[in-house]
């Protein structure tokens, strides 16, 4: 009933349903809150955007958008006529998302995000077997190290990482995550390799300046095991895991990185783990790597073959 309401809205003025690409406009103005910003994006003159809005809200009958700010602003009517056309696409979405599936391979756009060190390190080598095993779904990757609402945002799916994901969603635990003190060999050579987590206080650290990550390291044994706590010497804080991992290539200290930063750096020998029979953190204990999307009445078969194909290469 609802999508029926919104797509004969234009039958009161004896003319065609309202135009789908319409809608959709008007939910990323929303979400973007400016005219401009959609503008840039799409390549086209503000005005344009402007006029969009003007025609549906005289179709709708009311003011959606407050324009007395800099910024726009949702009316309270704008608020409850956005939440009824979001379910109303996304409704649209999944009934073209069925019908494509029923008669073909997983094809169509998923939107994927995750952090800027794991997708580059982790993902990126799995969106390539997966484009090679599904060559007709065409992948929308965003980077980035804040933490993105999916559902507002519009994305498919989600790869985090922690000890636990919040909010109404699907979550598949893909691994453990464990974080290793490691060092180039050059460094190990001019400073000598540390015995045990104690003797990094006098070692020089590259840290990472991010305010949930502390100065302290801590390391156990095994998830019952205690916990020695040490201050590295700090030498270098940065706030990216691939420039810590960098600096650590260069010999310019010891640093903590998840082991999926790293594994390959192991293998070769680059760096080398300093503790293998410890594990470390810097936060929590217990992190893991998970696959999160919304929960929905219909799965596309794009998004169930790609958390397929990450939980089979994990």
């Amino acid at each position: 009933m609802l999508l029926h309401g919104i797509l004969l809205c234009r039958r009161r003025t004896n003319r065609p349903g309202l135009d789908i690409e319409l809608l959709r406009s008007f939910s990323t103005i929303a979400q973007r809150g400016s005219f401009a910003a959609v503008a840039r994006e799409e390549g086209v003159d503000p005005s344009s955007v402007s006029r969009r809005i003007g025609a549906l809200e005289a179709e709708v009958g009311v003011r959606l958008f407050d324009r007395t700010t800099r910024r726009l602003n949702l009316t309270e009517a704008g608020r409850l006529y956005l939440e009824r056309v979001r379910t109303a696409l996304d409704a649209l979405d999944e009934a073209a998302d069925a019908a494509r599936d029923a008669i073909s391979d997983p094809s169509g756009l998923l939107r994927v995000t995750t952090s800027v060190a794991f997708g580059e390190r982790w993902l990126m080598p799995r969106i390539t077997s997966f484009r090679e095993a599904h060559p007709r779904v065409e992948i929308g990757m965003r980077l980035t190290d804040a933490v993105v609402d999916i559902a507002a945002e519009g994305i498919d799916v989600a790869l985090r990482l922690g000890r636990e994901v919040e909010g109404a969603f699907v979550a598949a635990r893909l691994f453990d995550v464990r974080y290793r003190a490691v060092a180039s060999p050059g460094y190990l050579d001019r400073a000598g390799r540390p015995d045990r987590p104690a003797d990094l206080a006098r070692h020089d650290g590259i840290l990472f300046a991010l305010p949930r990550f502390g100065s302290a390291w801590r390391f156990r044994g095994g998830p019952e095991g205690p916990v020695e706590e040490v201050r590295p010497r700090p030498a270098l804080a940065i706030s990216n895991a691939l420039a810590i991992r960098r600096a650590a290539l260069d010999g310019l200290g010891v640093a903590l990185l998840a082991d999926w930063t790293i594994r390959s750096d192991l293998a070769s020998g680059d760096l080398v783990d300093l503790f293998p029979a410890l594990e470390g953190s810097a936060t929590d204990f217990d992190a893991a790597a998970w696959v999160v999307y919304q929960s929905r009445s219909y799965v596309p078969a794009r998004l169930r073959a790609f958390v397929d194909h990450l939980r089979a290469h994990r």
